[in-house]
This record gives C-alpha cells, sequence and structure tokens, in this order.
C-alpha cells in the first residue's frame, strides 16, 4: 500500500516538475535574449554568462522530456497526455530561442570595431527588441496563470514585430555606403530576431491550441 502511494505521490511530482522547469526555460531564455541584444546594439558587458544559460536550458530540454516520459509510463490519466506533448512541444522552441540568442551575442565576436550596430540604425532593433520583450512577457504570463488571452495577444504582437524585421532589411537593400561587415551583421540580425518571433509564436500558439499546434508540426516534418 505505501509503494503504491508513493508512486502516486511520484506521478505528480514529475508531471509538476517538468512544468516548473519549462517555466524556468522561459525565463532564462529571456534572460538570455536581453543580454544578447543589448549586447550587440548597446555595447554592453554581457551581465550573465549565456553559453552556461544555454547548457542550462539543454539540461532542462532533457529533464523535462525524462520526466515527461517516465510520468506517462507510470500514469493511468488521458488527461495528462494533452499536458505532455504541450511540455514536450514547448521545449524544442524554447531551446531554439536559446540557440539564436547566442548567435545575436556571437555578432559581437565578429565585428572588427566595438559598435556592433550604429546610433542610425539602433533605433530599428530597439523597436524589435521592445516588441520581442512584450511577447517574452505575455507567454510567461499566459503559462504561469493559464491566460489563453494574453497568449494570443503575443501572436498578434508577432505579426508587428516581423513586418519590422522585413520592413529594415527593405531599408538596407536601399541604402548606399554601407560597410559590407555592417550589411552581412545587420541582415544576420535581421534573421535571427525573425527566428526567435516566430518560435516565441510557436509556444502562445501552443499555449492557446495544443493539439492544433501538433498538426503543425506534423504537416511541417512531412514537407522537410
Amino acid at each position: 500500500m505505501l509503494r503504491e502511494i508513493l508512486n502516486i505521490l511520484r506521478k505528480e511530482d514529475l508531471l509538476t516538475q517538468a512544468m516548473k522547469e519549462v517555466g524556468n526555460m522561459i525565463a532564462i531564455s529571456e534572460s538570455m535574449f536581453r543580454a544578447a541584444i543589448d549586447a550587440v546594439i548597446g555595447c554592453k558587458e554581457s551581465y550573465i554568462d549565456i553559453y552556461e544559460k544555454d547548457k542550462e536550458i539543454d539540461e532542462f530540454e532533457w529533464d523535462v522530456r525524462r520526466k515527461v516520459m517516465e510520468h506517462l509510463l507510470l500514469s493511468d490519466k488521458k488527461g495528462d497526455v494533452s499536458v505532455a506533448l504541450f511540455l514536450t512541444d514547448a521545449v524544442r522552441d524554447i531551446e531554439r530561442i536559446g540557440d539564436y540568442s547566442k548567435n545575436i551575442f556571437e555578432l559581437t565576436k565578429i565585428c572588427l570595431t566595438k559598435v556592433v550596430v550604429n546610433d542610425i540604425h539602433a533605433k530599428f532593433f530597439e523597436e524589435i527588441k521592445s516588441q520581442i520583450l512584450e511577447m517574452f512577457a505575455l507567454i510567461q504570463s499566459a503559462y504561469s496563470e493559464g491566460d489563453v488571452k494574453k497568449a494570443e495577444t503575443a501572436i498578434e504582437l508577432r505579426f508587428r514585430a516581423s513586418k519590422k524585421c522585413d520592413e529594415f532589411l527593405n531599408y538596407l537593400a536601399s541604402e548606399e555606403g554601407l560597410q559590407t561587415e555592417y550589411t552581412i551583421i545587420y541582415t544576420l540580425l535581421s534573421e535571427y530576431l525573425k527566428r526567435i518571433i516566430a518560435h516565441l509564436k510557436n509556444i502562445a500558439s501552443i499555449i492557446v491550441n495544443p493539439f492544433r499546434r501538433m498538426e503543425i508540426r506534423a504537416e511541417e516534418s512531412k514537407k522537410q
């Protein structure tokens, strides 16, 4: 009898722990993005070790997957399956956000000058940065509170942020006299930002409708 009780508690603990870890992953990825974009736009020293945070996210991802799998093997609750699908899908997007944040930070290493983004162009990226941070805040709140409306707002914000990236690339294509180095850096930065925006949208979509997100994943896999 005691073993059965302990097994039930263990089942509940595993899924609860996995859900908390996903929340931690979102917070870590947000801190990575903030530090990386500030290093690039504002020439600021990173206040965190981005590479260590990236490893931390990777470790969380594997731990969440392990706990979810173990929970499903032990659990007989059908309702747990939807939660498990949500968690395993979300960690994939969070891990990619961490990778792209790391890529953004590494732009500081390939730039030959200390100023990676000059003052003329910084305003474009500052606006995109603000929109992405707003998406992070909405998603963290939606996840912790189960607020679908905030997730839907994050999805709507995604279109504005992505459009801003496209507007900057169009502007960049028409600008004369820009050094090749800056053209490459700005193009990469815009692309990394668009990828982060897309993965944040994915997480918000999972919160709104996890099963629909699974269908989209399946369709994308077939096309590859």
